[in-house]
């Protein structure tokens, strides 16, 4: 036994020899050390004879990364996403800015108050360069709050971890794309043709400037950053607890449920404005007339093609006016889909109010359905009578022989409405219900059978001993 212990002592010296060795350390354990002390309410293993714990050291030698300190990730991941509203809001205004400087331009040129040669032109123009600029530098920063706050999120080191290659590059790089398309400060013209066959010289500012409408999809993400779902901690918090994903696609579905009629208002009210403005801007450059210069007409012919009418009488006559015209009925076609939808939702009755429906009509028909009874033996019993009394008047006993067919299929007729009334009104709930009414009365059943099971079990054990009683008694009288 004692040969045993030191063999045994002498292997663990030389491994803890060898992993002081490879840590760089003297960390050397006494066998005589608990490997669980308990000290300021506290227990350390491994205790060394200096009282500090050998897990300490090893930790100390060893990096501690800082995303382990919760508190330090939630007070980053506020500060994170209060930079990302800032930085929102500052892309928000500086995407408006831009948008009124070139509205602001395009409007005294449309006017004939300046030319694009003009100072003012290339004044607004130079103005919409630098707020792009800073609009660039805006998107960026916000890309990059959005990777520090996924790292936060999944306590990761390095940022490329936090980067899905290649979807974030391709979406960095089409927002980027998208506002970065602006009039340049300078009349630039290409050879353009015109539906007729004509080949001129055209500018290509309107294409930009039309283009450039596309930053209005800042106002959405201002709105879903400021929206209270995206701040309120308790909706993220439910959202990870349930696997939900609380971004864009989630605040719109909200609003769609919430206030579909102002959602849908909204955006029919904006696709006009924005594609009458535009469907102008083209005609006016491209093929200026009387008729499609009028900002009027262009919102009448925008609108006939958002409803998918098209009466003809005006239409488009350059191609940048023809797309214009397609993506305004596309456009319509997928939001005349979304007011058919909201419109059939909100037509539809509501749980009450089918049971309230459901048991109106179910009243009435039982009315009617006694009422058809009633003719039914009023007329039989004329037919008897007129019978009895052997009248030959064969017109009043056909006449009182259809009425009489006519109250029996009244009275069919109520009673299978009833019965479809009764089937359209069961629903997922009534059958719930059932099937835990089911249950209920299963469990029940089952119950009682156990006690059964168990008073019959007791009454065969008393049979058994009266058996073995009377066995008993029998012997007993019969041995004397």
């Amino acid at each position: 036994m004692d040969k045993y212990v030191d063999t045994r002592m002498r292997i663990r010296h030389i491994v803890q020899s060898a992993i002081s060795k490879m840590t760089g350390s003297s960390l050397v354990e006494d066998p005589g050390i608990p490997l669980v002390d308990r000290q300021n309410g506290k227990y350390n293993k491994y205790m060394a004879d200096d009282n500090t714990s050998q897990t300490d050291l090893v930790s100390n030698l060893t990096p501690v990364s800082k995303f382990d300190n919760i508190s330090y990730r939630l007070s980053r991941r506020k500060k994170l996403i209060k930079r990302r509203r800032h930085v929102v809001s500052v892309e928000f205004t500086l995407a408006l800015i831009g948008i009124v400087f070139m509205l602001v331009e395009t409007e005294l040129f449309i006017q004939k108050v300046i030319t694009k040669t003009d100072a003012i032109s290339l004044i607004l123009k130079s103005c919409i360069s630098i707020s792009t600029v800073f609009l660039l530098v805006a998107i960026i920063s916000y890309h990059i709050t959005g990777i520090q706050l996924h790292m936060t999120d999944n306590s990761l080191e390095d940022w490329r971890l936090a980067v899905s290659f290649p979807w974030t590059y391709l979406k960095i790089f089409a927002e980027l794309l998208i506002c970065a398309i602006h009039p340049f400060p300078s009349s630039i013209e290409i050879p353009g043709l015109n539906p007729d066959g004509k080949t001129k010289m055209v500018s290509i500012d309107p294409i930009l400037c039309i283009l450039m409408l596309l930053r209005l999809y800042l106002v959405g993400k201002f709105m879903v950053v400021n929206s209270r779902l995206l701040t309120d901690t308790a909706t993220q918090s439910l959202g990870a607890l349930n696997k939900v994903k609380i971004n864009t696609a989630f605040v719109f579905k909200a609003l769609m449920s919430s206030n579909p009629g102002t959602v849908l208002v909204s955006i029919m009210l904006a696709i006009l404005i924005v594609d009458t403005w535009a469907m102008r801007t083209c005609e006016v450059y491209y093929h200026p007339d009387e008729a499609h210069s009028s900002f009027f007409n262009a919102m009448w012919m925008i609108a006939i093609t958002f409803l998918t009418v098209g009466y003809g009488d005006i239409y488009p006559n350059s191609y940048c006016g023809r797309f214009v015209a397609v993506t305004t009925g596309l456009m319509g076609v997928g939001t005349t889909a979304l007011l058919v939808a909201v419109l059939a939702s909100k037509l539809e009755q509501s749980r009450a109010e089918k049971y309230v429906h459901n048991f109106v009509s179910r009243a009435q028909l039982d009315k009617q359905r006694k009422h058809a009874a009633a003719d039914t033996i009023k007329y039989v019993i004329q037919l008897w009578r007129l019978r009895r009394q052997d009248a030959d008047d064969d017109r009043k006993r056909i006449r009182l022989h259809g009425k009489l067919l006519q109250a029996i299929a009244n009275m069919r007729e109520a009673k299978n409405e009833k019965a479809c009334i009764g089937e359209s009104a069961i629903g997922f709930i009534e059958i719930a219900k059932s099937i835990n009414e089911v249950n209920e009365v299963v469990d029940s059943i089952q119950e009682n059978q156990r006690d059964m099971q168990v008073k019959i079990n007791d009454m065969e054990s008393k049979m058994d001993d009266l058996a073995n009683k009377m066995d008993a008694v029998y012997h007993a009288i019969a041995h004397r």
